[in-house]
């Protein structure tokens, strides 16, 4: 027996220079990382880990991720590892992806900051878990293999941790090395529920120093598209947010879609929106490709009442439950 657990720990320290192709690209996409069921999906028994952990061909670094001999110890690896560890959908964020994309002027932070868009933030030695009540796939991307919240929402989840200065200036640098863009960030921060937006105060002042015509309003105004709907009742058909579509060729992400009958509710911001003519032109594009689709648009702005809003609902719940 023991001769036989040699016998394959051997194999499996000899097939890792070609290792299986599939493992292979998944190590050194995922910087020298793999995870018990990556190695499961390629055949890989519990012994055969047991045994190449053992024998030194792979080495813990957390809970069900394993690090290739040979691979070297960096930054990325850390933060991946974190990640991978961590639920479905957790990324990194906060003061660990301000480091990542190379925010000047932001503080060092304390542990690996990741951010679960569940209720429930993730706990693990070294990590400084977070939750968030909406991070659609417009908010997320990723930089070297690791999936990150983008520049843009990082800057709003860490605009509370420096002062108002430190926050323009940093702003401004970022945009200068075309790090972040600020229509992008507009539109990000439209996103978040108003409800969310309470620890993001400081970004009131931020848009209203760059963005021309921003009227960052006050709480009780703030439109909450998702809030409103929820308060229609449980007849109402919740819309799902950034919705992936494809139409003509052209990938887009339709703000609160009910997909199964093609409605969508798209916020419509003054700066992402109307500000430039050459936006004004795409988007009336996109408007017309989502019509030829057969979807059924319905604009809407900061001032669109929430009666309209539930309107627009239940006009899309009739027809999705007719369905």
């Amino acid at each position: 027996m023991r001769a036989r657990g040699r016998r394959e720990c051997h194999t499996l320290a000899a097939s890792w220079v070609g290792m299986e192709p599939m493992l292979d690209r998944l190590g050194r996409r995922q910087h020298g990382l793999l995870t018990t069921p990556q190695l499961h999906e390629a055949g890989w028994s519990k012994d055969a880990i047991y045994g190449a952990v053992k024998e030194g061909d792979l080495f813990v670094v957390r809970r069900r991720v394993y690090r290739v001999a040979g691979a070297p110890i960096t930054q990325e690896l850390t933060w991946l590892a974190a990640v991978l560890a961590a639920e479905r959908g957790v990324v990194l964020s906060g003061l660990s992806a301000t480091q990542a994309f190379g925010f000047r002027s932001f503080p060092h932070p304390f542990g690996i900051d990741l951010l679960s868009p569940t209720d429930v933030a993730p706990r693990m030695p070294g990590v400084v878990g977070h939750c968030t009540i909406s991070l659609p796939a417009y908010d997320v991307t990723h930089w070297r293999s690791i999936p990150i919240t983008t520049p843009e929402r990082t800057f709003i989840d860490s605009c509370g941790t420096v002062d108002a200065k430190t926050l323009g200036e940093a702003g401004d640098d970022l945009q200068r090395r075309k790090v972040l863009w600020l229509p992008r960030m507009v539109k990000s921060f439209e996103l978040i529920p108003a409800s969310g937006r309470r620890k993001r105060r400081p970004m009131y002042g931020f848009f209203e120093a760059r963005v021309r015509g921003y009227d960052p309003g006050g709480s009780d105004q703030e439109l909450d598209v998702m809030k409103i709907i929820k308060s229609g009742g449980p007849d109402l058909v919740l819309p799902k947010q950034q919705y992936r579509v494809r139409i003509e060729g052209h990938n887009y992400d339709a703000d609160y879609a009910w997909p199964e009958t093609k409605h969508t509710l798209e916020w419509q911001g003054w700066w992402y929106h109307g500000k430039f003519v050459s936006d004004f032109h795409r988007d009336a594009d996109r408007t017309r490709r989502f019509q030829r689709a057969g979807w059924t648009v319905w604009p809407v702005t900061s001032t669109t009442s929430a009666n309209e809003i539930l309107a627009i609902a239940t006009t899309a719940s009739l027809h999705e439950l007719a369905a």
